[in-house]
């Protein structure tokens, strides 16, 4: 339905000056594709969850430690990208924004694995990640993702207020410890708090505004993939709302389509009960209302394909042992 949507919304819009037709197909060799491979090793136990979760510590670690190294040296390990305390960490990928859900990411991912760690070693290593997560985090200065965490704890917290024990104020402690103890201690941070704080959108206001009206004049189908491009405000050059990006791209249409692939998602997490896909969702979800494209996001929408794949997991396995008892 979604690449229905935009064969749609590409086929009445002269997208002839964009690469809309390039970004549908990319939906489907780079996500599709790359979501099936997984499915199909899983399914033959080439891997299992824990070993997924592992490879996605070792790779967000990875760039934690790059982040550490660029705030040090002033440039990253891999490609001496410039980023330092004062103009905000970009790791490797030249966008502070995109860093930023890598290491919120860390964030999120850190925490709910401290609880399954059996090991006293494991619980310190995770720990110690958490912190270097945090505080790359926050020098990433991507307000968004800071918003978004705040979002997801909080829903972490809803769910399971019943069951929380000294263990889980100790490590709310730690993550609280550490932001008070950054902030109070560094002028650019408490200057982007303050920003976030008198709701400073950066100029998004604007963009958001001319959005609305690109929208109202082709409001069912839109203007096609990457319209933006072509007919937004050229000194921005990004939506930086995904709600307002699928609006402008594929209308009303899109909306509906986008809004039910996310429901079959949440119904997923419900079946399944593993509520961990919910908390990254929700830190997703709300960081793509002010940052990230739902689009052209290569890192972003590669970061939802696993989540995607992770929600499915337990699906996958009931389906191959009800194969087996046939």
């Amino acid at each position: 339905l979604i690449l229905i949507s935009m064969t749609i919304s590409n086929l009445i819009n002269d997208v002839s000056a964009t690469n809309a037709w390039h970004l549908e197909f990319s939906y489907i060799y780079r996500y599709a594709l790359i979501l099936l491979i997984l499915f199909y090793f899983y399914s033959k136990d080439f891997f299992d969850k824990n070993l997924l979760i592992t490879f996605i510590l070792i790779s967000l670690g990875v760039q934690v430690l790059d982040g550490l190294y660029q705030y040090i040296m002033g440039y990253d390990l891999f490609v001496h990208n410039i980023g330092n305390k004062i103009e905000g960490l970009s790791g490797p990928i030249f966008n502070r924004n995109i860093f930023g859900l890598l290491m919120g990411m860390g964030v999120i991912v850190s925490f709910l694995s401290i609880k399954f760690a059996s090991k006293i070693t494991l619980k310190i290593l995770l720990i110690t990640l958490l912190v270097l997560f945090i505080f790359t985090t926050l020098f990433t200065y991507s307000r968004a993702v800071w918003v978004a965490l705040i979002a997801s704890f909080l829903a972490y917290i809803i769910v399971n207020i019943r069951n929380f024990n000294k263990l889980h104020f100790f490590y709310f402690f730690i993550a609280l410890s550490v932001a008070i103890l950054v902030f109070f201690n560094i002028d650019s941070l408490q200057n982007r708090f303050i920003e976030l704080i008198h709701a400073n959108s950066s100029n998004r206001n604007e963009i958001w505004f001319y959005c609305l009206d690109l929208f109202k004049q082709k409001m069912f189908f839109g203007w096609g993939l990457n319209a933006w491009k072509i007919n937004g405000l050229q000194d921005y050059a990004n939506v930086h709302n995904s709600l307002l990006e699928i609006l402008v791209s594929l209308g009303i249409f899109g909306v509906i389509v986008f809004t039910y692939f996310l429901y079959l998602v949440f119904k997923q997490i419900k079946n399944s009960k593993d509520f961990n896909a919910f908390y990254v969702l929700i830190f997703l979800i709300v960081d793509s209302l002010f940052d990230q494209s739902i689009i052209s996001g290569k890192i972003f929408l590669n970061i939802i394909v696993i989540l995607i794949f992770y929600t499915y997991l337990d699906r996958i396995r009931n389906d191959k042992k009800g194969e087996l008892l046939i």
